[in-house]
């Protein structure tokens, strides 16, 4: 069930992405309607220009439990140095790993023994005025402890994704 699924995201979803792995646990996407001047770097920028006190507190949840598996904190997108990122002197943004830049596409990643992460933010033409942004999420658990961590995440996701959306507004 889980596989056809994610077989059917995949057919819906515009070329030239980047996914986690071969193997994906966990595959969602979310699309909004953004302006024409807008990179997929400025529209990461802007979704993350502010988070709601709701997921700064659910930020600070996940990195008190995650720390007692030995995961590393991620506090959240309240690092406001991001919003100035410089690729010559940085390839992070908050706590992903930037793999790939382009004018249309950013993909970020977090790997760690339980589990690897993968954002890809893709923007295809959509009307004369504006283009389309597509956020697509893909997770690779490695143990049990991966798979524990993705069963709220996996619930949650999309609904935060929808809520760094309204920053475009």
């Amino acid at each position: 069930m889980k596989q056809k699924h994610i077989q059917q995201i995949l057919a819906v979803l515009p070329n030239n992405i980047t996914l986690v792995d071969e193997k994906i646990d966990y595959l969602d996407y979310q699309t909004i309607a953004i302006e024409k001047n807008i990179t997929a770097l400025d529209a990461y920028k802007i979704m993350t220009s502010h988070q709601p006190k709701w997921l700064e507190l659910l930020f600070k949840i996940r990195d008190f439990l995650v720390r007692l598996v030995g995961i590393k904190p991620v506090h959240g997108f309240n690092n406001p140095e991001q919003q100035h990122h410089n690729l010559e002197t940085s390839n992070t943004l908050h706590f992903f790993t930037i793999i790939e830049q382009t004018e249309d596409k950013l993909t970020l990643q977090v790997k760690d023994s339980h589990l690897d992460v993968c954002l890809c933010l893709r923007i295809v033409n959509n009307t004369e005025k504006t283009n389309m942004l597509y956020l697509i999420a893909s997770v690779n658990n490695h143990n049990f402890w991966g798979k524990l961590y993705m069963m709220p995440v996996s619930v949650l996701h999309p609904f935060v994704v929808r809520q760094l959306f309204h920053n475009f507004k």
